[in-house]
């Protein structure tokens, strides 16, 4: 039976994974990217996201677009970039194709396209069978983005933003990112709410570096093209004005 499970998951993952070409599907569109810091509530921006192009959110958003938060942060999901770990105190939460299709979902992307990675994304087929499509980044668009790391791993939100501002898009509007300096928004992650507890979190994992990914941030921004617009929510401003 196992042997039969892990054949059938290559099998389906060979069939449906596709690669994710971010500068052929978002050159010289509006992108509008959303992050799970509470600053993402600070105004009220709803309509404005759902009028962009393309909406990329991050693991366990679809699971907190409810009615009640539309007017802060809309309820268009083109993209879901999403760790491809299906639990919730640290990872995505289940991915459910019901849910993300009725949010108009046109792409899954897992993130990591190294070793570790690609095991998630066998482990996601072996659990599921799904036919719909998933997605990778290109081995030279992932390499590209975790130059400089280390040994450390870059968080799903900072690479939505990478692939965002990357990606050749004429307008990307940012909020709710605070590179871990203000709490995550009610719905998204309770148990780590609270700034201590949630340090204490990130310094257990010894997976992340949020101040490095600050710098790495502000240094794509840099990098941004004079014609392209980035707009960013009050909070993210405020940081960065700290920094520059």
């Amino acid at each position: 039976m196992k042997i039969f499970r892990n054949i059938k998951g290559i099998f389906y993952m060979l069939s449906f994974t596709k690669i994710f070409r971010s500068k052929s599907i978002l050159k010289d569109k509006r992108i509008a990217i959303i992050g799970a810091a509470n600053s993402a509530f600070d105004e009220e921006n709803g309509n404005y996201i759902d009028d962009f192009d393309y909406v990329i959110r991050l693991n366990k958003a679809p699971y907190s677009l409810t009615e009640n938060k539309s007017k802060f942060i809309g309820t268009k999901m083109d993209i879901l970039i999403h760790s491809f770990y299906e639990n919730n105190d640290s990872g995505g939460g289940v991915i459910d194709f019901n849910l993300y299709k009725k949010l108009g979902l046109r792409y899954l992307i897992n993130p990591h396209n190294n070793f570790n990675g690609l095991k998630t994304h066998l482990n996601y087929f072996k659990r599921n069978f799904y036919t719909e499509s998933t997605y990778l980044l290109s081995k030279k668009e992932y390499k590209n983005l975790i130059r400089g790391f280390g040994k450390k791993i870059p968080t799903v939100g900072y690479i939505g933003l990478y692939i965002a501002l990357n990606s050749g898009a004429k307008e990307v509007f940012i909020t709710g990112f605070t590179f871990f300096r203000t709490p995550y928004a009610q719905d998204y992650r309770d148990h780590l709410i609270d700034m201590k507890a949630n340090q204490k979190h990130i310094y257990k994992q010894g997976l992340h570096d949020p101040e490095l990914e600050l710098k790495k941030f502000i240094q794509q921004i840099k990098k941004v093209k004079a014609d392209r617009k980035i707009i960013m929510d009050k909070a993210l401003q405020n940081i960065l004005k700290k920094e520059l």
